[in-house]
C-alpha cells in the first residue's frame, strides 16, 4: 500500500508540474522562467515528500529523461538542473544553515567567546 502511494503521489505531482506550466503559460510567463520556476517547485514538493532521499534523484531522473525523449530540448536539461540544485539546497545547505550561530554585536561586546 505504501509504494501505491508514492507512485500515486508521483505520477499526481508529474500532472501538476505539467498543469503548472500551462497555467504559467496562460498567465504570460517568459518560456524560460516558467520552466524553471515549474521545475523548482517541482523539485520542493518531491524532496519535502520523499524527505531528501536518494530517490528523488532517480524520480527526477527518470520523470526529466521522459520528458527529453520526447522533447529533445535543452530547456529539460534546464529543468533537471533546477530541480537538482534545489534538491541539494534542501538536503545539503538549509540543514547546515540550521546549526548556525550567528553573533550579534551585543553578544560581542559582553565578552561573549563567540565573538
Amino acid at each position: 500500500m505504501f509504494i501505491a502511494k508514492n507512485i500515486f503521489v508521483y505520477l499526481l505531482s508529474m500532472l501538476a508540474l505539467c498543469l503548472l506550466i500551462i497555467f504559467f503559460n496562460y498567465l504570460g510567463m517568459n518560456e524560460t522562467t516558467n520552466l524553471l520556476l515549474s521545475s523548482a517547485l517541482f523539485g520542493i514538493f518531491i524532496t519535502w515528500y520523499f524527505k531528501g532521499s536518494g530517490l528523488c534523484l532517480a524520480l527526477f531522473s527518470f520523470f526529466y529523461w521522459a520528458m527529453f525523449v520526447i522533447s529533445q530540448g535543452l530547456e529539460v536539461i534546464w529543468m533537471l538542473a533546477s530541480s537538482i540544485i534545489v534538491y541539494l539546497v534542501m538536503t545539503k545547505i538549509i540543514p547546515k544553515l540550521k546549526t548556525l550561530h550567528i553573533c550579534d554585536r551585543q553578544t560581542a561586546r559582553k565578552g561573549s567567546p563567540h565573538a
